[in-house]
């Protein structure tokens, strides 16, 4: 709380963000249920998810990573939901090449075409987080992947994680209020995500666990 005191209206603006684009889509499904009832919701559930999916796009990286997690849970999701959202498994869009050459020469403090004797002009893959490249290194003619992260993704998913924690300590409080029987502790089901979404973010700890593995099937 401190920390975002400090930082002027950064919090507010995503909390205005989130807001613009969430509240009309639930406008729309409160809407539905009170005119038609359940019935009503199922009637239009592709067009519902459809909606929802873009707006889960719109909103940037956080929401996507959810949307992904959501889209293997048919326990709690309808199939119409399910369909749209695995489509954030592999259809998430790009940020633009250009930029990420730019960050790849900055972060690594020379032209790119001093590092690589190939880097190709578009990403082959596209994720929430992040992008990749395929390239080739000059100094030893080695193929690699060079994987580059969204620009601002830290500040933004930092901004959305601490949104998402208040609304979920409002959520159990409601929840030990009105449903004591539930046991399941939100705030820290949150919390959990969280250390893994930063986890994710941390570039030099994938290489080095990937070096690991590659150590270990080598022995194998």
């Amino acid at each position: 709380q401190k920390y975002w005191e400090g930082q002027g209206g950064a919090l507010q603006s995503r909390w205005a963000e989130f807001l613009s684009v969430s509240v009309p889509f639930l406008t729309r499904v409160a809407a539905l249920l009170v005119s038609g009832g359940t019935d009503a919701l199922n009637d239009s559930a592709s067009e519902l998810a459809r909606d929802a999916r873009e707006r889960i796009q719109k909103l940037g990286p956080t929401y996507v990573k959810m949307g992904q997690m959501m889209s293997v849970r048919p326990d709690i999701l309808p199939q119409a939901a399910l369909d749209e959202l695995t489509i954030l498994q592999d259809g998430v869009e790009g940020f633009p090449a250009d930029v990420a050459r730019e960050m790849v020469e900055e972060e690594l403090g020379a032209p790119i075409d001093e590092l690589f004797s190939d880097f190709s002009a578009e990403p082959a893959a596209a994720a929430s987080l992040a992008q990749v490249f395929r390239a080739t290194l000059r100094s030893s003619g080695e193929a690699v992947a060079v994987k580059v992260q969204r620009p601002g993704v830290q500040s933004l998913v930092s901004k959305d994680l601490y949104v998402l924690r208040r609304a979920a300590e409002v959520y159990q409080g409601l929840v030990e209020r009105f449903a004591p029987q539930q046991r399941t502790d939100y705030v820290g089901l949150l919390n959990e995500w969280a250390v893994g979404f930063y986890t994710e973010l941390d570039f030099k700890n994938e290489a080095a666990n990937m070096q690991t593995m590659a150590r270990g099937l080598a022995e194998a």
